[in-house]
């Protein structure tokens, strides 16, 4: 008997070590997957931020309405269904805003993006410290709301460049030195940023082109206007001296 349950002790503790294995590799794999979309995401919004905008604007407007509708719903005592209610509906109220009116999405996207990086290299330990980035990321978002592209390429290269490097960097096994993963992530930055700047100077040209182009007809229609008001004249002039 005592030798049976010897032998059950011992299935038990397989079973158990097997069950944490597969759970431990369940975990490096959700893991693995979270850094490889991540980096993609990065990829993504470092290259080509400025045509995201409107996008990543509605979908931190929307998440940061959700936690306005919370902190409102906690206050006012709210619970289940009505708490829900009112996290969903201010979510979609400053996601619908911050789509519809492109500098609202163009403030938000720069406000979290520019708190998450101060907060990912500061790592404030202190309520000051907190407040000094939140104050950074504010001004630079108001400024973003006037110079539009520059700040949004810029900010948008940096964040998605760092979000992808530093998960590179954890993929690759550089976990206990994350400063290799910012050095790939600031080297995919600048290449983000300069890959925007030239895509939107290109589509500048495009629209200056498409105007000069617009122009140079409008001219000519007027000339051709112009010709023929002063064949016009001629031939008045001409009937006016055959009567005389």
């Amino acid at each position: 008997m005592e030798q049976f349950k010897h032998i059950q002790e011992q299935v038990n503790q397989l079973v158990d070590s097997r069950q944490l294995d597969f759970l431990t590799g369940g975990d490096a794999a959700v893991s693995l997957g979270a850094a490889a979309a991540a980096i993609v995401v990065g990829i993504l919004i470092c290259f080509f931020g400025l045509k995201l905008v409107k996008f990543l604007g509605a979908l931190i407007g929307f998440f940061l309405g959700a936690a306005i509708g919370g902190v409102i719903a906690l206050v006012a005592g709210l619970e289940g269904l009505v708490f829900a209610g009112v996290v969903i509906v201010g979510g979609f109220i400053l996601g619908i805003l911050s789509w519809f009116i492109y500098r609202i999405g163009v403030f938000f996207l720069v406000l979290a993006q520019v708190f998450s990086i101060g907060i990912a290299f500061l790592q404030p330990s202190s309520s000051i410290l907190l407040v000094v980035v939140l104050a950074v990321a504010l001004v630079l978002a108001i400024l973003a709301v006037i110079f539009v592209e520059p700040f949004v390429m810029v900010v948008s290269g940096l964040a998605g460049g760092l979000a992808a490097g530093t998960n590179i960097g954890l993929l690759a096994g550089f976990a206990d030195n994350g400063w290799i993963g910012v050095g790939i992530g600031a080297v995919i930055a600048v290449a983000g940023i300069i890959v925007q700047f030239m895509m939107h100077s290109r589509k500048v040209g495009k629209k200056e082109k498409n105007y000069s182009k617009k122009v140079k007809e409008l001219d000519s229609m007027e000339s051709e206007v112009e010709k023929a008001r002063h064949m016009l004249d001629d031939d008045e002039d001409d009937d006016l001296q055959d009567e005389d």
